[in-house]
């Protein structure tokens, strides 16, 4: 068992990474739809996820469910599920008209699509994740926004469902801020897709409530080690590593944190209010109802 263990620590998300990407990559290439390859890919993975929690778990205490599976489930379905797709639609049929016309007025493609799709995701990567990493970090800092934001930061345990645990309006602005860069540059729909898969693996393991220990992979990726210090109760540790899908702009703008010789408390959650909704609707309506949450 400490094997197995041990492999789960080190070897399980470099491995599911890698497979996803490369998978999803071959997939595409013999003309699998998009949403069969997403789905798929994000099904096995969550699989994969539930039982490395079973069975080497970071913390044995949020290993057991708090009355937040049914609502999570729901975060997921909304956040996760129909409002990418809706935002998607939305923005598509709108700035990749205005891509379009850029290209003819320009006179060449600006999204370099002769290049190798890896180079190509990697420059989609930055430049969408430079846009949300701006949004998250107002998000934390100005409090209006931090009355959707604080949705996320409700959970009192980490788990892989609860990376879908978004208010709706805060999903909103972060899948438009994410998409219109790219879709304005014209990126391809190869690049879309791999990213959305990247995206949801990194999310589940960002989340998850395995022992990681990724090593140099930290300055690489925003994972579950960094992530839990941003959702400390202490303000200095919780507003920190903003990157959703990489920690390259934290680098940049110096807000990466990850202390080398102390662990992330289990003590998550929301520090200047109690009692935050557990159901889905309470949750919905809290920036609304947020003076008297906080009295």
């Amino acid at each position: 068992m400490n094997n197995v263990k041990k492999f789960i620590t080190y070897g399980i998300f470099p491995i599911v990474f890698i497979s996803a990407m490369t998978g999803s990559f071959y997939a595409m290439q013999y003309g699998y739809k998009a949403f069969a390859i997403i789905a798929s890919v994000s099904l096995l993975t969550a699989v994969i996820i539930h039982f490395c929690e079973k069975i080497n778990p970071h913390f044995k205490y949020w290993s057991i469910p708090q009355n937040d599976v049914k609502t999570d489930a729901i975060h997921v379905a909304v956040s996760m599920g129909i409002i990418p797709q809706v935002i998607d639609g939305l923005l598509s049929a709108v700035l990749l008209v205005v891509a379009l016309k850029l290209t003819t007025v320009l006179g060449f493609a600006v999204w370099p699509h002769d290049w190798h799709l890896g180079f190509q995701l990697i420059l989609a990567l930055l430049i969408s994740q430079f846009g949300t990493y701006w949004t998250h970090r107002l998000m934390h800092e100005v409090p209006l926004l931090w009355r959707l934001h604080a949705t996320h930061h409700s959970p009192k345990r980490l788990y892989w469902l609860n990376a879908g645990r978004f208010h709706p309006l805060d999903t909103i602005v972060g899948s438009s801020i994410s998409l219109m860069p790219l879709l304005l540059l014209g990126a391809g729909d190869e690049v879309f897709v791999l990213q959305t898969v990247w995206v949801s693996v990194h999310g589940m393991f960002q989340h998850c409530n395995i022992h990681l220990r990724l090593g140099l992979l930290n300055y690489i990726f925003s994972m579950a080690e960094l992530h839990r210090w941003h959702h400390s109760m202490t303000l200095e540790e919780a507003n920190t590593n903003y990157g959703s899908n990489i920690i390259f702009w934290d680098i940049v703008f110096g807000t990466m944190y990850y202390p080398k010789d102390k662990e992330a408390s289990q003590e998550i959650g929301l520090s200047d209010i109690e009692d935050f909704p557990d159901d889905y609707i309470g949750q919905i309506v809290s920036p609304f109802n947020w003076k008297k949450l906080k009295s």
